[in-house]
């Protein structure tokens, strides 16, 4: 009977959080430039564009600052987010589960696969931001064509970004999952 009680209580506790965690992570401002170029591609400004980058280099740099700014912040919920959903849900059903002779291959395998994910967000994110920071102490009006192709080298390292964001809110989508089925075998 304290068994099952137990084993409820912890696995409403894991749903309900995991729930509040996914929504947070849905909503999240990690929507990324649109790239315009192929893989590999170089791209030759004309004189036009590098005049239109010159003559708007103020308005870019504040856009970018307020990117910058925005990022960070994000940065920081996601970070947070994902250490709460690990070590307050993942793990800890994880342990309650090998504890009771009840170890699930796939809950392990999913804890692994976030744990991974999670360091490399941290690191690529380490990279995108060290980038942007770069790109906002360029003066676009010295030579545009540096500036943009900084600017690209920027929104290359955002996309590795936003794909480990979406390969964690697909790990957390399997972790419900996996919940909810053991839930149902009890």
């Amino acid at each position: 009977m304290c068994y099952n009680r137990d084993m409820k209580k912890a696995l409403t506790r894991i749903v309900a959080g995991v729930v509040v965690m996914m929504g947070v992570v849905a909503t999240s401002a990690m929507a990324g430039f649109a790239t315009t170029w192929a893989e590999g591609e170089t791209v030759t400004l004309t004189d036009s564009q590098k005049n239109s980058i010159v003559q708007n280099c103020d308005v870019i740099h504040e856009q970018l600052v307020n990117l910058q700014h925005m990022d960070s912040r994000t940065r920081v919920y996601l970070g947070r987010y994902y250490e709460t959903i690990l070590t307050d849900y993942v793990t800890p059903l994880n342990v309650w589960l090998v504890a009771n002779s009840m170890a699930n291959a796939g809950l392990i395998d999913n804890q692994n696969s976030f744990t991974t994910t999670r360091g490399k967000f941290v690191s690529d994110y380490i990279v995108y931001q060290k980038e942007l920071e770069a790109l906002v102490g360029m003066d676009c009006k010295v030579d545009a064509t540096k500036f943009y192709d900084k600017l690209v080298m920027v929104r290359k390292a955002r996309e590795v970004v936003e794909k480990d964001t979406a390969e964690m809110r697909k790990l957390m989508d399997e972790q419900m999952e996996l919940v909810e089925k053991l839930k149902e075998s009890l």
